[in-house]
């Protein structure tokens, strides 16, 4: 069902250009800047032209400013200058890896983050787009202020709505929210400037990780990068746990020395993925998620094969108790493995993705288990259970949209796993002490979250859910005449994840599609 939607699905603007491979740089940056934006934007005395001058953004940023030039400005620029373009700005112009810190959920687009962004800029800018998108940001003061004026210019309806025909929201913007932007994201930063003066490791060479695929749970592998410009080379092979291989092959960009943006073909299937390189470049982070459905994905560790050693995960990293399994360390510079904790070793060997180790969980056994090589240590990397004593959704709030139904916007699904836990020291569920066991498989329902959903039934109309993988598909976009007024396949939904005797709940919003679905939303 998964495969056949996706056909369907409209990507997304940085799919099309941001990871769009990129030519080698034509001319150097400084004089296509000056031929692409110089007909608008005046230079000044040392050249730098106004309004670019004073920002710093991310790729993504960068992007979306190149867009709306083109859009909104009749700017024409053909795909190739545009990559470079974003690549020049965001290595000179871009965010220190610490500014970015905290706020990369939005690059990822990670669909489970709910934001909490404290007035008055949560009044103020929360109210229309995420918090991340201003703090991915940083002006000086007049590019702030400026800033208040681009919105007035282009969004003048921002006077009727809430929080703007009720109050003096232009004074207040003026006199409080730039000094406390400027403040809070100025231009000039002793990080941004420790960056620029940082040597950057290149991305080439052989990286072992892990992730999760939608439809194979927890996975690992290697990626090997090659080439001596961008666009780098990638190749690699995937493991999922059940011991299918995957062949990986692609393409990756490396913007601002950190900022790593690939598209991968991994089995058939085109994944991206959103990925911090460490700032000593020996290890990888971030998000990897299908290109035709970004809510369908999983956090992506790694780490720089031939460095120093280190334990990026456990496949698997739970275990039922009483059966013997085979379980993969990946990691890198491993020697002699030594696990302590719920279960016993009878054996195991090195391989590329670091060892794999025979293990035996004896019937009624629960703990985590601790893995150590020398310096490189995995504390709780693997948990033996029997039991367990709660279960919990995660997400325990999500939100999917209807699509398609000749719509150029595709469904968006949602994804759920079932979490174990055991009862802490107090003995009771759901307090602070309670311990973590990880993912546990489950079957998954739909029920009505409340008494409306059941008398509208949203269950019946909303989508269904795939009982085995924890994914929700919408329904089709549009009116439907079965329903009250005829209106759309929305729903609010209670999800049930269920482990033996223990049950988890989460809330599911099933809402309309996203017709405007920028790089950072």
């Amino acid at each position: 069902m998964i495969r056949r939607l996706r056909k369907r699905h409209v990507v997304g603007l940085a799919g099309v250009l941001l990871l769009t491979p990129a030519a080698g740089f034509a001319q150097d940056g400084p004089a296509l800047l000056d031929q692409t934006c110089g007909g608008c934007h005046a230079a000044d005395e040392s050249g730098a032209l106004s309004r670019i001058k004073g920002q710093r953004k991310t790729p993504e940023g960068w992007l979306m400013t190149i867009v709306r030039m083109r859009l909104f400005h009749g700017l024409e620029i053909d795909n190739d200058v545009q990559s470079q373009l974003v690549h020049y700005l965001s290595d000179t112009q871009g965010l220190a890896p610490s500014e970015a810190e905290g706020y990369r959920y939005v690059l990822e687009r990670d669909p489970a983050v709910v934001e909490t962004i404290e007035a008055p800029l949560g009044e103020m800018c929360s109210r229309c787009h995420s918090g991340a998108r201003f703090a991915l940001q940083r002006r000086t003061p007049e590019e702030w202020d400026l800033h208040i004026d681009f919105h007035v210019g282009q969004w003048p309806t921002l006077e009727y709505q809430a929080l703007g025909r009720d109050r003096e929201w232009l004074k207040i913007a003026r006199e409080e929210i730039v000094p406390l932007l400027s403040e809070k994201f100025p231009f000039e930063s002793k990080a941004w400037s420790d960056w620029q003066n940082a040597e950057k490791t290149a991305p080439t060479g052989t990286w072992v990780f892990t992730t999760r695929l939608p439809e194979k749970g927890e996975t690992y592998g290697t990626l090997d990068v090659s080439g001596d410009s961008q666009p780098y080379s990638v190749t690699g092979k995937l493991m999922t746990s059940s011991g299918e291989a995957m062949d990986i092959s692609g393409k990756l960009n490396v913007y601002t020395g950190y900022e790593w943006r690939a598209n991968l073909d991994i089995g058939g299937t085109t994944y991206r993925q959103i990925l911090e390189i460490s700032e000593d470049g020996s290890s990888l982070s971030g998000r990897q998620f299908l290109h035709a459905e970004d809510s369908l994905g999983g956090p992506f560790k790694a780490a720089r094969a031939g460095g120093e050693p280190a334990i990026v995960g456990v496949v698997p990293s739970t275990l039922p108790a009483g059966r013997d399994a085979t379980v993969q360390v990946v990691g890198t510079g491993l020697g002699e493995m030594n696990l302590s904790g719920a279960l016993e070793t009878s054996g195991g060997s090195a391989n590329d993705y670091g060892a794999s180790i025979d293990v035996t969980a004896e019937a009624g056994t629960d703990g985590m288990v601790t893995i150590t090589s020398g310096d490189a240590k995995a504390e709780d990397g693997l948990a033996v259970y029997s039991s367990i004593d709660s279960l919990k959704v995660e997400p325990d709030f999500a939100v999917a949209r209807v699509g398609g139904g000749g719509g150029s916007a595709g469904k968006m699904p949602a994804q759920f796993d079932a979490i174990g836990y055991w009862n802490g020291p107090d003995g009771e569920a759901g307090t602070e002490d309670d311990i973590r066991i990880g993912i546990i498989p489950a079957t998954w329902s739909l029920a009505p979250f409340n008494e409306e959903a059941e008398h509208l039934k949203d269950v019946e109309y909303a989508g269904e859910m795939v009982d085995t993988l924890g994914i929700f598909m919408p329904a089709v976009a549009g009116p439907n005449p079965e329903r009250p007024f005829s209106t759309n396949n929305a729903g609010n939904l209670k999800v049930v994840a269920t482990s033996g005797e223990a049950t988890g709940e989460g809330q599911l919003i099933v809402t309309v599609q996203r017709w405007n679905d920028p790089p950072i939303r």
